[in-house]
């Protein structure tokens, strides 16, 4: 006896719905440790004092899967460090490549990250709701998370392949509560931001899947 065009609709609609949750995730998070089936396999481990608000996956401005991890510590006084890891490739449709030629290259966990530094006034409103750092604050203030209002901030990025279609980012940030911290002359804010960068590659490491 043959079903009925809508009853079929709605057991094909069942059966792809039951297939897609039994595929594995393509990231894990336990204990510290995000696990990724970004090729070449790698695993990111998080300094455990970081605690762990959430993640979220999207398509990001309609040309690439993003997959958001964010991290906090937090005393009294509020968020004292941040860590958000992002995965991210871009989908089939999309022809765009991945350029980070003008950022500073680093050689850190035996792989060359590029990276950027700044003193980072976080938005109060967000001039554009589609980023990804509109996400990461909109997920933060799910969980009563908010960023004060200044933070020194470092962009980390590894491109795992010479195809540039696909990356991962982690950026690290804390609490600038050095006073006037904005009218720092350059080079002391160079060495701050330095210091800084230290701090943030001690906050997390980069290691083949295991």
């Amino acid at each position: 006896m043959s079903l009925p065009y809508g009853k079929l609709l709605v057991l094909f609609s069942l059966t792809a719905a039951a297939r897609l949750m039994a595929q594995a995730p393509p990231y894990t998070v336990a204990k510290g440790t995000i696990a990724s089936a970004m090729q070449p396999a790698i695993r990111l481990d998080v300094d455990t004092t970081l605690t762990y608000v959430g993640s979220q996956r999207w398509i990001l401005y309609n040309v690439a899967q993003a997959e958001q991890h964010l991290f906090v510590q937090r005393s009294a006084e509020g968020v004292e460090r941040f860590l958000w890891v992002q995965f991210e490739e871009y989908v089939p449709s999309s022809n765009g490549r991945y350029d980070y030629s003008k950022d500073a290259p680093i050689s850190v966990f035996g792989r060359e990250l590029r990276v950027s530094k700044q003193l980072w006034n976080v938005p109060t409103t967000e001039t554009r709701p589609e980023s990804d750092g509109a996400y990461a604050r909109k997920l933060l203030r799910e969980h009563g998370v908010t960023l004060p209002a200044q933070m020194f901030y470092e962009r980390f990025i590894y491109l795992p392949d010479t195809t540039g279609r696909r990356e991962l980012m982690v950026i690290y940030a804390e609490n600038a509560k050095l006073i006037g911290a904005s009218t720092l002359p350059k080079e002391m804010l160079d060495a701050v931001l330095a210091e800084h960068e230290r701090r943030g590659l001690r906050a997390f490491s980069i290691s083949p899947a295991r």
